[in-house]
């Protein structure tokens, strides 16, 4: 009789089990969605075209300026994106340099500058060719003068060019820090 009993139950087990995959998906299409209308969306809530920012030191004389043609603010956690950003700093002592790249991301205290795709530095100083550095990615802390990248990275400056997997710039210590299969090439 136990025998008996088992091949009955058998294929209402595996038909149970069958149906608990359809039950659960049935549980999920039909979950009510919940939305949160106290807090924020990730939103824009202001969008700039051709959007130009300069800052200015405590002598009034321009430290940096940042344009984009397009500049998108979320107030959720108040970050900025850019569309084609340019930024460029004017050194006392005459050196410019200017950032380029696909797109930009500006920190919410904007304290930080991160550029994405097709990313081009290039710094000139008077009397020696432009030294040019290209990458996918850039992070920039304007303030504290540092710049890093975790990214592939190709420095040029005449006929001598310099690769390397990371790289870590440090403009008030004037120290470069390459690393990861460094390698260069001076001719």
């Amino acid at each position: 009789m136990t025998g008996g009993h088992q091949i009955h139950w058998l294929p209402l087990g595996l038909a149970g089990l069958l149906a608990l995959p359809a039950f659960w998906l049935n549980q999920l299409i039909h979950r009510p969605v919940v939305e949160d209308l106290g807090g924020f969306a990730h939103e824009p809530d202001t969008i700039v075209e051709n959007f130009n920012a300069l800052a200015f030191n405590q002598q009034g004389q321009p430290l940096h300026a940042l344009h984009a043609t397009r500049l998108v603010h979320y107030m959720d956690d108040d970050t900025t994106e850019l569309l084609d950003p340019r930024f460029s700093v004017q050194e006392p002592s005459g050196n410019r340099s200017e950032v380029r790249a696909r797109r930009g991301q500006v920190s919410s205290n904007g304290q930080h500058v991160h550029f994405l795709g097709d990313v081009r530095l290039t710094r000139s100083a008077a009397g020696k060719p432009p030294i040019t550095l290209e990458t996918e990615y850039l992070w920039i802390t304007p303030d504290a003068g540092i710049m890093r990248t975790d990214r592939p990275v190709t420095l040029k400056q005449g006929r001598a060019a310099m690769h390397a997997n990371r790289l870590l710039m440090n403009e008030q210590g004037k120290e470069i820090t390459l690393s990861g299969r460094v390698h260069a090439r001076y001719e």
